[in-house]
């Protein structure tokens, strides 16, 4: 199962996080966010389907809530994007199967509606960005070499489309900004390093054709596109939703 290695890997960044690498939260409000997804899960599964379950997909979009999300005013706050995500798995179906990555659909409605009660991680928490590229060298090896999980055009697309976008921002921007600091930024970023790998690759909700994938990430990267000249921030997890 492909989702243990991923999950390990997840799990140890979100650990290196907030033992070494400044996240500004602390490692109980990580575990309610774990435990409260991981009993949802196994709650919507049993009374909806009556399927007992091993709430490991559950685990994975926990740990991706605990990196990104910040909760500047009460900590109970942090179980609203808990309940969007996995709660989305069960409600936004076609056929059977979600429409929307949890993580994703999480992070972004929650950071839409919430009023600034819930928050994007502060920048200043991503200091660790040699071990934000090893995680992300490492899950690459993982998904394109190991387990090779079909997303392999989809992921590179996405990389290499991003990495065009990246360009044409530099270029406008390079009387404001080098580019070096904006295409290293974006690749020691925890959030791309998410999106990337967690979330446009979920199988149930990403095209199995190469076309497909292809095509979605050309729509991921013109949409986040458009909404960086907006000056819109956190801008692929709302080109993820819009998409």
């Amino acid at each position: 199962d492909p989702r243990l290695p991923f999950g390990a890997l997840l799990f140890g960044y979100a650990v290196a996080g907030f033992t070494f690498m400044g996240f500004n939260r602390q490692w109980w409000q990580m575990a309610i966010i774990m435990g409260s997804a991981s009993l949802l899960e196994v709650t919507f599964s049993w009374l909806l389907h009556r399927r007992k379950i091993v709430p490991l997909s559950a685990f994975i979009t926990s740990c991706s809530l605990s990196i990104l999300l910040n909760y500047s005013h009460h900590s109970w706050v942090l179980l609203f994007p808990v309940f969007l995500a996995i709660g989305s798995k069960y409600v936004l179906t076609v056929d059977g199967k979600h429409v929307f990555n949890p993580a994703m659909f999480g992070v972004a409605v929650s950071l839409l509606v919430s009023r600034e009660w819930i928050t994007a991680a502060p920048a200043y928490q991503w200091a660790g960005g040699d071990v934000t590229i090893s995680v992300f060298i490492a899950t690459a090896a993982v998904m394109l070499f190991v387990f090779r999980v079909g997303k392999t055009p989809l992921v590179v697309s996405f990389l290499v489309f991003y990495a065009l976008q990246t360009g044409v921002r530099a270029y406008i921007m390079r009387h404001h900004l080098p580019w070096q600091t904006l295409f290293v930024g974006t690749l020691e970023s925890p959030p791309f390093y998410l999106f990337t790998f967690y979330m446009i690759t979920d199988p149930a909700t990403s095209p199995k054709t190469t076309r497909g994938q292809v095509l979605l990430a050309l729509a991921l990267v013109l949409n986040d596109g458009v909404l960086h000249f907006k000056e819109s921030v956190y801008t692929f997890f709302y080109a993820a939703l819009t998409v």
